[in-house]
């Protein structure tokens, strides 16, 4: 595998043990679990509103239950979902560019700009068609906090659960959604980058320094956007599964994910997740009930 970045690789995955805490919590916030009551306070434009707690406190509250090694719950299949996603990635990106024809000089800005996004939507679908099995296994893994389950315990044991109740569809739970999001995504960030580098940031503006930061900015904006599919992913990723988090009354049994994300966009539920500090608390569905309940304010 000459060729790979394996510092890259080991950065990858320092970051993703260090930032698992946070990605455990939005994950949880995702699925709709929120065990602390929300508070009256003001929001970023300082408007009282009701609130759930910081993304600290929910750590606080895992810690407390499930002690320090608890926070780390799912951490494993996420490592190995990281690592198959960067060498996929890595591996399929290359082949692409070694194999692609040379862009003539002639050749239109936009024919390039689609060349290169079309290559790099097909890496990154690669990589996350290989890592979704992966990336089942750590959904349901931390999903498990919410009934204190232990059928997710090891790659094994999730590897036997899922194999023996959905079949190998099973380990691609939530996978059309996720695709859908990397591939609007992808295509959303590049062409607004080269929209606004050619028509707004020309080479007479006197901001056209701020070129670099183009993409950082577009690719923020198409995350918003995409937003509403990572949550339904995430949802369909467990959704079914025999443990607490993925069945009534906590949540509907989606039978598919245009379903779910049209039931999340009705119940307000699509952005859950998107914010970890100013968290507008929303009510819920109870598919027992059929009631949205809220949780009483702390005051």
């Amino acid at each position: 595998m000459s060729g790979i970045d394996w510092n890259s690789i080991a950065v990858g995955v320092g970051m993703t043990a260090v930032a698992h805490p946070f990605t455990y919590v939005k994950v949880l916030v995702q699925l709709g679990h929120e065990p602390l009551a929300p508070i009256l306070r003001r929001n970023m434009f300082f408007r009282k509103q009701l609130q759930y707690p910081s993304v600290f406190a929910y750590i606080k509250h895992i810690s407390n239950q499930d002690g320090y090694i608890g926070m780390y719950r799912g951490l494993f299949p996420r490592i190995c979902a990281n690592v198959s996603t960067s060498l996929t990635y890595s591996l399929v990106g290359k082949s692409l560019k070694s194999e692609a024809t040379r862009v003539s000089e002639d050749c239109t800005e936009i024919k390039k700009v689609c060349d290169h996004t079309t290559r790099e939507m097909v890496a990154r679908c690669s990589a996350v068609i290989v890592s979704q099995p992966f990336h089942v296994i750590a959904i349901r893994t931390m999903a498990e906090f919410v009934g204190q389950e232990t059928i997710y315990t090891n790659i094994f044991t999730s590897t036997a659960e899922i194999y023996r109740e959905e079949g190998i569809l099973g380990f691609f739970s939530g996978l059309v959604p996720r695709l859908a999001g990397e591939i609007i995504s992808i295509w959303l960030c590049n062409l607004l980058v080269h929209t606004f580098n050619t028509y707004i940031l020309t080479e007479n503006n006197e901001l056209k320094d701020m070129r670099q930061y183009s993409h950082m900015v577009m690719g923020y904006i198409a995350q918003i956007v995409t937003y509403p599919l990572s949550v339904t992913s995430t949802v369909m990723a467990t959704t079914g599964a025999r443990i607490t988090a993925a069945n009534p009354p906590f949540m509907p049994v989606y039978k598919g994910w245009v379903v779910c994300l049209q039931d999340l966009h009705k119940t307000g539920a699509s952005n859950r997740g998107s914010s970890m500090f100013f968290r507008k608390a929303v009510a819920h569905f109870n598919a027992a009930s059929g009631v949205s309940p809220m949780p009483a304010p702390s005051m």
